[in-house]
């Protein structure tokens, strides 16, 4: 077997992990998160999650994969764009997947960037890396989506973008708990 071979099967093997976690993440978000959310929360916007789970899967890519995973998360994130729109009727804007992937990564890099000056305080260990990352990368997000709803109304363009933060960084927590407790009960049943 060649070692072009092992390469593709291992990209492959990423582009699978990152498009399964996607696409679960995402489909949570609008069979069980979006639902609630209308029932407790009837004037909040229906396209934007306040657990918004995808946001962890799309910062965990950017630490594992750099700007590969923008390529890793594009189809996924096209995939459940199309699904959104016609199958839910949520108004989502044809760029917003692209803009979202981009702003988190590269969110994520300047976050860290950032973070490297606080690491002494603050520590190395990698949860608080991911969380710092995802808030930088999550504003970015706020702001890069916030032009789709907004039409020049800066309380309007700031409320938007405050919510893709909430809704961003409360989903990030909840998918960092969850996967921390899944490992940790994987970790029991095998011994």
């Amino acid at each position: 077997m060649s070692s072009l071979s092992i390469v593709a099967r291992k990209e492959f093997g990423n582009f699978l992990i990152v498009s399964v976690a996607y696409i679960v993440c995402y489909t949570l978000v609008g069979g069980f998160v979006l639902p609630v959310q209308t029932v407790l929360f009837p004037e909040f916007p229906k396209s934007i999650g306040l657990l918004f789970l995808p946001h962890g899967v799309r910062i965990l890519a950017a630490h594992y994969f750099g700007w590969k995973s923008f390529l890793l998360l594009l189809p996924a994130s096209y995939f459940m764009w199309y699904l959104s729109v016609h199958a839910s009727g949520i108004p989502i804007h044809p760029a917003q997947p692209l803009i979202s992937l981009l702003a988190c990564i590269l969110g994520y890099k300047i976050g860290i960037s950032i973070y490297v000056i606080f690491e002494r305080f603050c520590g190395k260990q990698k949860w608080k890396i991911l969380l710092f990352g995802g808030v930088s990368a999550s504003f970015l997000n706020g702001l890069g989506n916030s032009f789709f709803y907004c039409e020049g109304c800066a309380p309007t363009f700031s409320y938007y973008t405050g919510t893709y933060m909430l809704g961003d960084m409360l989903g990030q927590l909840a998918l960092m708990l969850l996967l921390m407790y899944l490992l940790k009960w994987i970790r029991l049943v095998k011994v």
